[in-house]
């Protein structure tokens, strides 16, 4: 284009040029005498071939003086029209390199001032909207502190069964949970779709219960809470064991009068065996549920229950770091009239001889019930003078915390509520789910190399998702010292982890049901494919590509490697050439590329892969 667009402009000279020549010719001739005109034809019509030659001669050095200049000035207004482009639709932080002719530079320099301009003027933009934003934030994370500490595991899904929202408790029942995943490819369709016909009714899984509600204002979605299994024994359960157990001693009753005194002995052992069954299954029915809590928070929550008794707060001063395992709630139940009236009320914890031990005082006398619950705990309890002692038995070590237990705040994006309606490359590319991956690998060939580590982050639009995935496989082999050198991993590093036959499919689980981006995405998709095929995993795309989409924003770049690409958009480059950093900075880069492609018209799926496949680098292939 830049090359036709010289070309007609040196033409254009050369016209005006000749017709100079002409003028001048015409003038010339009408002043000469009919004998001067007469010789002037007869010397231009013999030297017309030198002439010509000259005509062409002056033209090819014109045309070699004048292209770089030309086309320098072409490319160097375009590069500035690209990197301001960048200023103000993807980095305020970005500044011109002056470069070119003096009148450009000048430009250049009114540019950059512009944009520091622009920048202040964003910062106090942002700042307001900050400002204004920041009540509606607290509200959303008061709800997502309230969903994340939920004991249910929460999902809302839209009417197509797309998650939406889920907390971590939900996370933990179904680990394949997704933003934009289908619940009918993670639970059983037919069970899901009953839940959801008969809304409220529990319905038991094997690690689960749930539990499903319509939600008609929200355009057809579904809630579905899931819970664990009761902590006592399931009442079917419980009944078949009585069953079986009361069986089994009617049967000995039965036999029993039949056999003689002499042959009794056996059958005497079964009955006791038996009944000591039956007396076991009643204990452990009978027997208290206990949690395991430190000694300090049972203590605290002691002082908090005779306060409301004393009319002021006890005295607290627990020096004991031990864990118990007991039933609160049956203790503080049993309190009773614990605290005689007195000015003040004390509670004391400190170790003894490898138990918790805990000191309340003053006491004028310690309720039966109170007694009766400390030891169903495994505990002792008694009144020295004024001070109650209670002794529990410390566990040997603190309880793991529960996985849900506020780690992270519940996943969500309320965009997906309504449900795609278009075909998928008709779709914009704001509303699309995206897995950003990044291989590591022993070589460059996919035949006779193989994947050494796989990281992978979910984006929904240009927004980076709390959702990733991190893994390392052991090859099997040495790992050449040229790939090494790359990225820095040993087959000593890999040795114990797992193969790539454990890891590709969990990969391939949490890509599922959105699109694949990368840079350089056709290296590491031919090694997804290669390995694909052998375990029966289809890795198809469509596959957006960084690499491919730098050059469609900036064609006259002369690097478009993901280094100049962060460079560009101000993103910081963080642990590069490994799977899960180099994945990070693609996101990062594609989530800045956005606004750039929404204004050259490329804001579908559909245009954004018409324009990757006319860049230059979209003919690389890797067999």
């Amino acid at each position: 284009m830049n090359l036709l667009r010289f070309a007609a402009a040196l033409a254009l000279g050369l016209v005006l040029l000749l017709g100079f020549w002409l003028a001048a010719y015409a003038l010339l001739f009408s002043a000469l005498s009919p004998e001067g005109q007469a010789l002037l034809q007869k010397a231009l019509y013999e030297r017309a071939p030198a002439l010509l030659l000259l005509v062409l001669l002056l033209v090819g050095v014109l045309g070699l003086i004048l292209q770089p200049l030309f086309l320098g000035y072409l490319a160097a207004s375009r590069a500035l029209a690209r990197e301001a482009e960048v200023i103000l639709e993807a980095n305020p932080k970005h500044r011109l390199r002056l470069k070119g002719p003096w009148e450009l530079r000048e430009l250049g320099q009114l540019i950059n001032r512009l944009a520091e301009r622009h920048e202040a003027r964003e910062e106090e933009l942002k700042a307001r909207i900050e400002a204004a934003k920041r009540t509606l934030l607290e509200e959303r994370n008061r709800l997502a502190a309230l969903l994340g500490q939920l004991p249910q595991g929460v999902i809302l899904a839209n009417r197509l069964g797309q998650v939406v929202l889920y907390n971590p408790i939900a996370k933990g029942f179904l680990p394949g949970l997704a933003l934009g995943k289908s619940l009918y490819g993670l639970l059983d369709r037919h069970l899901l779709v009953h839940a959801l016909e008969a809304p409220g009714l529990p319905f038991r899984l094997e690690d689960f219960r749930l539990q499903a509600l319509k939600l008609e204002e929200a355009g057809g979605g579904f809630v579905l809470m899931l819970t664990q299994p009761e902590a006592e024994q399931d009442l079917g359960a419980l009944f078949r064991q009585l069953r079986a157990r009361t069986g089994a001693l009617r049967s000995l009753a039965e036999v029993l009068p039949r056999v003689p005194p002499a042959e009794q002995g056996p059958f005497l052992a079964l009955l006791q065996q038996e009944a000591e069954r039956l007396a076991e299954l009643l204990r452990q029915e009978e027997a208290p549920r206990r949690e395991a809590q430190s000694l300090k928070a049972l203590a605290l929550a002691l002082a908090r229950a005779l306060e409301d008794r004393l009319g002021f707060a006890p005295g607290l001063d627990v020096s004991d770091e031990s864990y118990v395992a007991v039933d609160r709630a049956a203790l503080l139940q049993a309190l009773g009239p614990l605290a005689r009236e007195a000015e003040g009320f004390y509670i004391q914890g400190r170790p003894w001889k490898g138990l918790a031990r805990l000191e309340l005082f003053p006491v004028a006398q310690v309720p039966p019930a109170f007694l009766q619950a400390v030891s169903q705990q495994g505990g002792e309890a008694w009144l020295e003078g004024e001070r109650l002692v209670l002794l529990l038995p410390s566990l040997a070590e603190p309880p793991t915390p529960a996985s849900r237990a506020g780690e992270r705040p519940p996943t969500f994006d309320l965009r997906l509520l309504e449900p795609p309606e278009r075909e998928l490359l008709q779709r914009p590319l704001r509303s699309l789910l995206y897995t950003a991956f990044d291989l590591e690998t022993t070589g460059l060939d996919p035949e006779r190399d193989g994947i050494i580590a796989i990281g992978a982050v979910r984006l929904l639009g240009d927004r980076l998702l709390e959702e990733s995935f991190e893994a390392l496989a052991d090859p099997g082999r040495p790992i050449p010292m040229a790939a090494t050198q790359v990225h820095g991993l040993t087959w000593e590093d890999l040795q114990g982890k797992p193969r790539l036959e454990e890891v590709l499919p969990q990969f391939y689980r949490f890509q599922e049901e959105s699109l694949l981006l990368a840079h350089n995405g056709a290296f590491d998709l031919a090694f997804l494919q290669k390995a694909g095929q052998r375990q029966g995993l289809a890795f198809r795309g469509p596959l957006l590509d960084t690499l491919l989409l730098g050059q469609v924003l900036f064609p006259e770049a002369s690097s478009h490697s993901l280094e100049a690409l962060c460079a560009r958009f101000g993103v910081p480059v963080l642990g590069r050439h490994t799977a899960l950093g180099d994945t990070l900075m693609t996101a990062e880069v594609f989530c800045r590329m956005l606004p750039l492609l929404e204004g050259r018209g490329l804001v579908t799926l559909g245009q954004a892969l018409e324009a990757m496949g006319k860049t230059p680098l979209a003919r690389l292939r890797y067999a």
